[in-house]
């Protein structure tokens, strides 16, 4: 199997096993661009499976060949550009929305989104703490690639977002730091190197934690989460990586809300909220509250994540 993804992304996917080879697009790069298009124009694929809904992914396809089909998401206007066409069941999680392109090319896989267990993982629409230990991902849909087995009592924090409205407060992660140490909990913070100066300002207040920000690609920070007891994080990437190791997480949201579709992909997560008329007030956060108070996350204490905490690792 052959992955097109973002750069940065690739040496995760072939140390997963989960590719066998990668292409990695970079959009900002009209050289680097025209390359990996080029590459994937250049083969003759068996299938070609498309998540992406835009305009520009569709006539990108437009000039790929396929022996037994090209597949994408129904939208109005794309029937032209795909052998086959699947209806986005926006009602489930994003991980079932992406496999269900699938289920153009096999018919027990469809069968499969039709069982009880599998209609248990509609969206939530719960608006307080959820706790995901119940109903269970069945084993095909799950995105675990290898169990967490915890080595000692370290719990990982990453504080960070591409959005700043989807941080947590530095103040909220210093304080639970600092009630995690005192229960002998040691506290590594992770995250990139754009979120440097985050994690350097909450390891500045509080001594003993351990600032491992910048120093990991994707697929090291899986193989440091492999071993932790368990993560604390906002709605962002660090969730996903930990659902791939099956560490437990603990991920607070803000301005996005699960009925969205982007909850922690595993069975043993709990995600904190506030049940506030403002949310959600974007589909991925955004860079300023729109209202100016950022109340979904002000208002949250730490004693309340670390109650979490308390409950996911019983």
């Amino acid at each position: 199997m052959v992955l097109a993804c973002r750069p940065g992304l690739g040496d995760f996917f072939l140390s997963s096993g989960l590719a066998d080879e990668v292409i990695e697009v970079d959009k900002k790069s009209g050289e680097g661009r025209s390359k990996s298009l080029g590459r994937i124009r250049g083969e003759t694929w068996d299938y070609v499976f498309v998540p992406h809904e835009s305009v520009r992914t569709a006539l990108w396809m437009s000039r790929v060949k396929a022996r037994k089909g090209k597949i994408g998401f129904t939208k109005w206007w794309n029937k032209p550009f795909f052998t086959k066409r699947v209806v986005k069941p926006m009602d489930f999680p994003d991980a079932l929305r992406q496999l269900s392109l699938l289920t153009a090319v096999d018919s027990r896989l469809a069968e499969a989104f039709g069982d009880e267990s599998v209609q248990e993982l509609r969206n939530q629409v719960a608006r307080e703490l959820v706790d995901y230990r119940l109903p269970v991902i069945p084993e095909w849909a799950s995105m675990t690639i290898r169990q967490n087995r915890a080595v000692g009592r370290k719990i990982y924090v990453a504080p960070g977002s591409v959005w700043a409205t989807k941080r947590w407060t530095p103040e909220g992660y210093a304080e639970l730091s600092r009630m995690l140490l005192a229960r002998g909990f040691s506290v590594e913070l992770v995250g990139s190197n754009a979120e440097k100066p985050l994690c350097e300002s909450i390891a500045a207040t509080v001594p003993g934690v351990v600032n491992r920000c910048g120093e990991t690609s994707l697929g090291g920070l899986t193989e440091l989460f492999a071993s932790g007891t368990a993560l604390i994080c906002n709605d962002s990437g660090a969730m996903h990586a930990a659902a791939a190791v099956g560490l437990p997480t603990v991920a607070i949201f803000g301005p996005t809300t699960l009925d969205l579709g982007f909850r922690p992909w595993q069975n043993r997560a709990v995600v904190v909220q506030h049940d506030l008329s403002c949310r959600p007030c974007a589909k991925h956060g955004g860079p300023v509250c729109p209202i100016g108070t950022h109340e979904c996350m002000k208002s949250i204490p730490a004693t309340e994540v670390l109650a979490a905490l308390d409950r996911l690792l019983l």
